[in-house]
């Protein structure tokens, strides 16, 4: 089955925040180890993230906030959510968003031939003929380190090379992406008996080769994130390690990360603002994806004293997230550090 027009799922995997997402599955590994990252300062085991919690009408809601990237191999101390589990009497699953065209097996067979050079920049330009020449200068030397001599990116619109150094950095770096948290509190679930209740949507393409067609002639304005990437690529690198340090030992406050924010502004505008995002109603997600979120918690939290939620974190934090949209709603929300 074809998951998700190829051009939009890899666009929307860049812009869009980490609820549209869901990390693959993985086999976790015991949950005695410690982080396994330069920065790391700590030893023997780590207690992982603390839970928020909303609380209304006499019912509670316990949201673990989820990080990636983090370092490979990591393991984390899982007793807290354990012992919630045993009181819990549901667990909602992080968001999932698919893309898929509106067609049957056989639409869906014939859209693969359009989906080739999708990455590409229309016309058969490449990154040097596409961005200014000091911007390129710097890709140059990024693109040395992280990437190496990869011919085929340089045919790549700037958003879609931009995926690739940063997937590239990831991997030398020693982190991933890990759905390895999210599978360890589904198994715990699974051993307690608890309910799991599935957070999907699903954005149907009509005509879905037109839309490809029409995606692959078409400019986005990716040349501000293409540039601000590049620039941040380090910084950024020692920003995720330090975050995923500070999720490994509960250290709330050093979770937050201004400059990705920013940057994640930038490239979710060039992804998003195109002619083709908003004619298939890619713009509408975030929010879709938010109110059936908040919906899920509203049924769940009504019919058990105690609701368990997994979020990332990045959905989970600023004024516009998760954790404002329940207190809009009257939940009363703490945070893991705070005193009460």
């Amino acid at each position: 089955m074809l998951r998700a027009l190829a051009a939009l799922g890899l666009v929307l995997a860049a812009a869009l925040p980490a609820a549209a997402q869901t990390p693959p599955p993985a086999v976790p590994p015991p949950a005695t180890s410690v982080p396994l990252l330069e920065a790391v300062t700590v030893s023997g085991e780590q207690p992982g993230p603390g839970l928020w919690r909303a609380s209304r009408g006499g019912h509670t809601l316990l949201i673990l906030g989820t990080l990636t990237p983090l370092p490979k191999n990591m393991t984390w101390q899982t007793r807290e959510i354990d012992e919630a589990l045993a009181h819990t009497g549901a667990l909602i699953l992080p968001p999932k968003v698919e893309i898929k065209p509106n067609a049957g097996f056989f639409g869906r067979l014939a859209l693969l031939p359009s989906l080739i050079g999708v990455r590409n920049s229309p016309d058969g330009k490449t990154l040097q003929e596409t961005v200014p020449a000091d911007v390129y200068a710097r890709w140059l030397t990024v693109k040395a380190k992280y990437i190496g001599d990869d011919r085929k990116v340089e045919r790549y619109r700037p958003l879609f090379a931009v995926l690739e150094l940063y997937k590239a950095a990831i991997r030398s770096s020693g982190l991933a992406r890990s759905g390895g948290v999210t599978r360890t509190v589904m198994d715990l679930a699974t051993r307690h008996g608890v309910k799991q209740v599935p957070v999907e949507y699903t954005l149907l393409v009509d005509d879905p080769r037109a839309v490809v067609k029409s995606f692959k002639r078409s400019n986005l304005d990716d040349v501000a994130c293409f540039a601000q990437s590049i620039d941040n690529i380090d910084a950024q690198l020692a920003d995720m390690a330090r975050r995923a340090n500070a999720w490994a030992t509960g250290d709330i406050a050093a979770l937050k990360d201004e400059r990705t924010a920013r940057q994640r502004i930038t490239c979710m505008n060039a992804a998003t603002d195109s002619g083709i995002a908003q004619q298939i109603g890619l713009t509408d997600i975030p929010k879709a994806v938010r109110e059936r979120w908040l919906a899920a918690v509203d049924t769940a939290v009504a019919a058990n004293d105690q609701t368990l939620a997994i979020v990332p974190l990045d959905d989970l934090l600023g004024a516009d997230r998760y954790l404002s949209a329940l207190s809009a709603r009257g939940y009363k929300v703490s945070a893991p550090d705070d005193d009460d």
